[in-house]
């Protein structure tokens, strides 16, 4: 099963591309999957993505397609297209 993850922000410039093909050996939520590639990625990403427990940052935005999803959504389907993002101040 093949998923896309788009990366936004801050976190396009910790993962150090802006899009990714994941391939996946079993069904899981979105938030499994930013935890894997948190893992995966470690440094600056991790940190942005997930707090001291391993769990997603609630700041965090999480979509899959166009539609803004928990971290614990059901599992993803194959060609499923995920883009996450962290907020960005300023003005």
């Amino acid at each position: 099963m093949n998923v896309t993850v788009r990366y936004m922000a801050q976190l396009r410039q910790a993962a150090g591309v802006g899009v990714e093909q994941i391939e996946l050996n079993r069904p899981c939520s979105v938030g499994d999957l930013m935890r894997h590639v948190a893992d995966r990625r470690g440094g600056q990403f991790r940190d942005l993505m997930l707090d001291a427990e391993g769990q997603i940052r609630p700041a965090v935005l999480l979509f899959i397609g166009d539609e803004q999803v928990a971290a614990d959504r059901p599992a993803l389907r194959d060609g499923d297209v995920a883009t996450v993002l962290t907020p960005m101040a300023g003005g």
